[in-house]
């Protein structure tokens, strides 16, 4: 493969993984939807559709695999490669997340909410920001964007406690609302994690950037 087939490779590769990376988007935006609007239908879609992610997951990794097997790359080509199987893996996981939000809408379909939902679909919204944000750095290669999104975890991590704040007094006062409140607590515990595994993607990026490890 001569150096502009091997672009063109990569070029290929970088929009298949923003393919994926959009996939996992739209499965987040409509677990939430579902969760918002109790519409365990379109909940049992993003169950379904997670094969997608999943297939994405292994083209891309066999993609990646057969590159750096024939090119044998090296330096910012090789770390690029890398970054990228590390990326893949961390938005299946991300993919995973949604489902389990998804999970979670089909068991309260039938339950009153004990509080307007405001927290958590604002958790997504910004872990979706996160998102594409980490993934243009990626192609970008841009370590500033990536760190400046890395931030924006705290915005997710914060929604977490003010869930626990909220619905802790309620468990102690009502223990009939134990069940309900525990499960909305995890679903914002999956939104933490989902964020936890963008930063993964932005600390990847500052990897095939400058080959430093960072910790974000």
């Amino acid at each position: 493969m001569n150096r502009i087939h091997y672009a063109n490779a990569i070029a290929d590769l970088n929009v298949n993984l923003l393919k994926m990376s959009v996939t996992v988007e739209e499965a987040l935006n409509k677990s939430i939807s579902a969760l918002r609007d109790q519409n365990p239908g379109l909940a049992e879609e993003v169950i379904r559709d997670d094969d997608k992610i999943n297939d994405m997951e292994m083209e891309l990794f066999d993609t990646v695999t057969t590159l750096m097997a024939t090119e044998q790359p090296v330096a910012g080509d090789l770390r690029h490669l890398i970054g990228a199987i590390r990326i893949i893996t961390d938005l299946e996981r991300a993919g995973d997340y949604a489902v389990h939000i998804a999970k979670g809408v089909i068991r309260l379909q039938d339950v009153k909410y004990l509080k307007p939902l405001t927290i958590l679909p604002e958790m997504a919204e910004t872990a979706t920001l996160m998102l594409k944000q980490a993934i243009e750095a990626f192609m970008n290669r841009d370590v500033v964007v990536a760190k400046e999104t890395a931030k924006l975890d705290n915005e997710i991590d914060n929604g977490l406690k003010k869930i626990f704040k909220k619905l802790l007094p309620r468990m102690k006062e009502n223990p009939d609302d134990v069940d309900q409140a525990l499960e909305l607590v995890f679903l914002g515990r999956y939104l933490e994690r989902l964020g936890d595994h963008v930063v993964n993607i932005c600390e990847w990026v500052i990897y095939t950037g400058t080959g430093d490890h960072v910790e974000l």
